[in-house]
């Protein structure tokens, strides 16, 4: 179920920032204060509800950027860098774990290095945003995809994303 959750707090990061922009400016004060209590929250889940997303075959790492897109525009790439940079090094905690379960299962005496993962993930401060009420991101994600290119994959994650 966390896979669903990014999708869902996005609509509503997206929500609160088109209605900061729209046309009724006496909801502009109450808007801001939901959105600087939205932000704390956001800044300490973006990136464990971007690699639940990822993880979904139904998502993937397209769709996460696609959504950093639509709310940051220009900056999203910072964010996107941070998710994936993070994403790598879990990955590559998961296989010298996984070598070194193997290693043990075989009878081999190989210990591996055992660097945790770079625990301080870098967190951004969520300042702006744009929202949309009834928006709906199909047709929007469809054009994304299309202007996507595709690099050459070298790991297992990724082929994945």
């Amino acid at each position: 179920m966390a896979n669903l959750y990014f999708r869902g707090v996005w609509k509503v990061h997206k929500v609160l920032l088109d209605t900061v922009k729209g046309p009724y400016s006496f909801l502009t004060p109450i808007v801001k204060q939901m959105q600087d209590k939205f932000n704390k929250y956001w800044a300490e889940y973006l990136l464990i509800l971007s690699y639940a997303a990822i993880l979904d075959p139904h998502y993937k790492f397209n769709y996460v950027q696609y959504c950093f897109t639509t709310i940051y525009g220009i900056h999203a790439s910072d964010f996107v860098e941070t998710i994936l940079r993070n994403l790598r090094l879990l990955f590559d905690e998961y296989v010298k774990k996984s070598k070194f379960t193997s290693s043990s299962l075989a009878g081999s005496s190989n210990v591996l290095d055992k660097n945790p993962v770079d625990s301080s993930l870098h967190q951004h401060n969520v300042n702006s945003a744009d929202f949309g009420g009834d928006f709906d991101e199909s047709d929007d994600y469809k054009w994304y995809l299309n202007g996507s290119s595709t690099k050459s994959e070298k790991s297992q994650l990724d082929i994945y994303l």
